[in-house]
């Protein structure tokens, strides 16, 4: 037996469509934290090719002679690979906050178009919900009342008390 969303959506206390809408509508901050974590990022690890690069040059200017040279060499070229390692990398992040501002952007576009659009559902949603909250008030009263009843029934009160209770609660609605 499949399982259907829209058998589930409206899930306890009709709040399906409150969490889809506020997902979609944080969403967009969400996305800007994203954008700037890999801003950053980007930023550190920049600092980090650059760095790389100023050691690649320190370790070309060391002994080009002797026993350590060879390892000199080896340092040199590690350092300057990773150093373009690193600038890639930097390329990378710079690309992929591109492409998150692109979707931020989209994102928030689509969120008014829903908003407009959806604007008579999420009426529909806040009446449903101010519905249930009264009925289930109404439905508190009159189990107090019910009981209320019962108690006077077992303590034998007598037919007019019985009835002010009841009219007096007709009165209180």
């Amino acid at each position: 037996m499949p399982v259907d969303f829209r058998d589930y959506f409206w899930g306890e206390g009709n709040n399906g469509f409150d969490v889809l809408y506020h997902n979609m509508k944080y969403g967009y901050g969400a996305s800007k934290e994203l954008a700037d974590f890999f801003r950053e990022r980007s930023v550190i690890e920049e600092t980090h090719s650059k760095l790389l690069a100023k050691l690649a040059k320190h370790a070309s200017n060391c002994c080009t002679q002797g026993t350590f040279a060879p390892f000199w060499q080896l340092l040199k070229a590690s350092s300057e690979k990773l150093s373009t390692l690193h600038a890639q990398m930097v390329q990378r992040f710079q690309d992929l906050v591109k492409e998150v501002n692109k979707y931020c952007e989209e994102q928030h576009k689509r969120h008014k178009q829903v908003k407009e659009e959806e604007s008579s559902t999420l009426e529909v949603v806040q009446y449903i919900q101010q519905t249930t909250l009264s009925l289930h008030k109404a439905k508190e009263m009159y189990n107090s009342r019910c009981l209320e009843f019962e108690k006077l029934k077992r303590e034998n009160a007598s037919l007019k008390e019985v009835e002010k209770v009841s009219y007096m609660s007709i009165l209180k609605n």
